[in-house]
């Protein structure tokens, strides 16, 4: 704003697919592998997807190595994820892994997964511009180091490349400046 004062904003955080031409959305920030079809989409950076648990949960308990060991494990659930309950990771080779997980609590907010990790209450999957300060600090705990789940894309939604506003375009290539190259959440 400080850069382009002439643009307004009207900034709604939703964890949901919203219709940006039903619901009169210029620009909308979409965290995901599909994109949407039947609008424009530009990507901005990706996002790692990391498992994890706090060091307090884990105490005591035998850390999970493979998919197939978080049976042992309470989880916590994203209530948008594609595969639902089934956890879906790939191993060295990219070979797919999935396991289904007993999660007792789901929530339709990352936020408020990790705020419930970071209490003791399970393992969770989110990504890294979510959980990647407390990874450095150490009040989370990557899980499974010989697994890892697919990146997931952080894209500029709008209706339409044919008629997109000239302050649309500015915020498209300031998001791109900004987030482009290493995303801001995973640089050291």
């Amino acid at each position: 704003m400080r850069r382009y004062p002439e643009v307004e904003l009207d900034v709604s955080l939703i964890d949901r697919v919203v219709d940006i031409v039903d619901e009169g959305v210029d620009l909308a920030i979409r965290i995901s592998r599909a994109g949407s079809m039947g609008n424009a989409a530009r990507k901005l950076a990706a996002s790692r997807n990391v498992l994890c648990a706090s060091p307090t949960y884990l105490a005591g308990l035998r850390l999970p190595e493979r998919p197939a060991d978080l049976g042992e494990h309470r989880c916590i659930g994203y209530t948008y994820a594609a595969s639902g309950d089934e956890w879906q990771f790939l191993d060295a080779d990219e070979k797919p892994h999935g396991v289904r997980v007993n999660c007792h609590m789901h929530t339709n907010n990352g936020d408020t997964a990790r705020s419930a990790a970071l209490a003791g209450l399970g393992v969770i999957w989110q990504p890294t511009f979510i959980v990647g300060d407390d990874l450095r600090a150490g009040r989370l705990v990557a899980l499974m180091p010989a697994f890892h789940m697919a990146d997931i894309d952080v894209l500029a939604m709008y209706p339409s490349r044919r008629h997109l506003s000239s302050r649309v375009r500015v915020m498209i290539d300031y998001l791109v400046e900004v987030l482009g190259g290493v995303a801001p959440w995973d640089r050291s």
